[in-house]
C-alpha cells in the first residue's frame, strides 16, 4: 500500500500522496515553527482517509506534520497577492483550460466564481468525499479532485479553499506515514522555502521600531520579510539615498520582491514622486506610511504659534506610528516642531518635538511587549502586508 500524506483543510482531507508530499503547498502556507510531533489516539486518525481501519485501534501513535490556524495561512498566502480579485481571473482562466484540455462530461461554462466557492465550501461542511474520476456532476468531480478543476494554479486553489473556512479552523498537513516509512526526513519537511520580501526604508530607526512590531503584532508573518541592514554595510540613510537605492536596483534588473517604504512627510512625498513617476519593474512597490486619524488635528508648534492641524503628508514620520500613550506627555500629546520650508512642496516640514524621549518611550514599550495602543503601526504594518494585492 506504501505511505501516504494528506493535508485537511477543517478536518476535510485532499492532495493525498503516496510515499511523498507536496512541499510547495508547505512553502505557501507553513514555517518550520508549525511542525510538531505530537501523541494521540489512534482513533482519532482521519477517517476520510482510513475509514473504519482505526476505529477500534487501540493504543496511541506519534504524530508528525504541520497544524496552524486559517487565518495565519491566509494572511502568508496573501503577502505575495494572492486575493479575491486574482483568484478569481485565475479560475476564469482554468475554466478556458479544462474546457480545452479537461475531461468532463458536464459544462463548466456557466460556473460562476461566487458558485464554486459555495459548492467547495458545502462539501467541506458535509464532509462529502469523492473517489470516482470519471464524475457526472461538478459536486462529484470536486469531491474526487481535491476542491479544484483542470488549469487552477496551486495558490489560487489554496486561496480559494482558505477563503471559504473561518479564521479559527485548522490547517494541518499529516506527514507521520511518509516520515515513520522514511520516504521524508523531519529535516527536509521543515526546510521550507520562501522569497523573502525585501522592506528598505529612510532610516534605521524606521527598521528597528518596525522590525520589533512586526516580530510582536505578527511573529507568524516577520520571517516572510528581510529588512535593509544601515548599520552593516554603512548605507546612508534618508529619503534622497532611498530614491537612489531603488533606482540602482531596479537598474540592475533586480527580480527579487522589493518594497520602498517612505516617511509620510513633506520630504518623503516630494522624493517618493521621483520613483512613483518612473515605470519601475512590477516586483518593486513604492509606499508611504498610511494616513492617519490621530494624524488629523494633531498639536503643532511653527512660525504661526501652537496650532492642531492635518499632519498627514507632512510630519508623519515612524514616530507617529508609535501610539497615543508614547506620544503622551504629562497628559498631552506631544507637539509637531515645523522645521525648514519646502520651496518646491511650499510646505514645511514637521517633526515629532522630544523625539529621543519618544523612541525610548516607544522601545520600553517594545521590550515588555505591550500591544496596546498599537492602531497606528498595525495600519503601517497592513501596508507592508498588502503591497502586492
Amino acid at each position: 500500500m506504501g505511505s501516504l500524506s494528506q493535508i485537511t483543510f477543517a478536518d476535510y482531507p485532499i492532495f493525498d500522496n503516496k510515499n511523498w508530499y507536496y512541499n510547495e503547498i508547505v512553502n505557501l502556507i507553513f514555517q518550520p515553527s508549525d511542525f510538531l510531533i505530537e501523541k494521540r489516539k489512534y482513533s482519532t486518525r482521519n477517517k476520510l482517509v482510513w475509514g473504519d481501519a482505526y476505529e477500534n485501534e487501540k493504543g496511541y501513535f506519534e504524530f508528525k506534520g504541520f497544524r496552524q490556524t486559517r487565518e495565519v495561512c491566509k494572511q502568508r498566502i496573501e503577502i505575495y497577492g494572492n486575493s479575491l480579485k486574482k483568484a478569481k481571473k485565475d479560475f476564469v482562466n482554468a475554466k478556458k483550460i479544462a474546457k480545452q484540455e479537461g475531461d468532463y462530461f458536464f459544462s463548466l461554462s456557466g460556473l460562476k466564481y461566487e458558485s464554486y466557492l459555495s459548492e467547495i465550501q458545502s462539501i467541506i461542511k458535509t464532509k462529502e468525499k469523492g473517489f470516482d474520476q470519471d464524475s457526472f456532476s461538478l459536486r462529484d468531480s470536486l469531491g474526487s479532485g481535491d476542491l479544484g478543476i483542470y488549469g487552477q494554479s496551486l495558490e489560487c486553489l489554496i486561496f480559494s479553499i482558505l477563503n471559504v473556512l473561518e479564521d479559527d479552523d485548522i490547517i494541518e498537513y499529516d506527514l507521520t506515514d511518509v516520515i515513520e516509512g522514511g520516504w521524508v526526513t523531519e529535516t527536509q519537511a521543515k526546510s521550507i522555502d520562501i522569497e523573502k520580501i525585501i522592506i528598505l526604508t529612510e532610516g534605521k530607526t524606521d527598521v528597528e521600531f518596525i522590525l520589533k512590531s512586526l516580530e510582536i503584532l505578527y511573529p507568524h508573518l516577520k520571517d516572510y520579510y528581510h529588512f535593509i541592514d544601515f548599520e552593516e554595510y554603512k548605507v546612508e540613510s534618508n529619503a534622497s539615498a532611498l530614491v537612489k537605492l531603488v533606482t540602482s536596483l531596479a537598474a540592475a534588473n533586480i527580480k527579487h520582491p522589493i518594497i520602498a517604504l517612505f516617511d509620510n512627510d513633506t520630504t518623503g512625498l516630494m522624493e517618493m514622486k521621483k520613483l512613483t513617476s518612473r515605470n519601475l519593474p512590477i516586483n518593486f512597490k513604492v509606499l508611504k506610511y498610511p494616513d492617519i486619524s490621530l494624524a488629523k488635528k494633531y498639536p503643532t508648534i511653527g512660525p504661526t504659534g501652537k496650532k492642531r492641524m492635518n499632519i498627514n503628508g507632512s510630519a508623519c514620520g515612524i514616530e507617529m506610528y508609535f501610539g497615543i500613550d508614547v506620544l503622551t506627555k504629562d497628559d498631552n500629546l506631544i507637539p509637531v516642531q515645523w522645521k525648514g520650508f519646502n520651496e518646491k512642496e511650499k510646505k514645511y516640514q514637521g517633526e515629532i518635538s522630544e523625539k529621543r524621549y519618544v523612541q525610548e518611550t516607544f522601545r520600553k514599550k517594545i521590550t515588555s511587549h505591550q500591544t496596546n495602543d498599537m492602531t497606528e503601526m498595525k495600519r503601517l504594518l497592513n501596508e507592508i502586508f498588502n503591497a502586492y494585492k
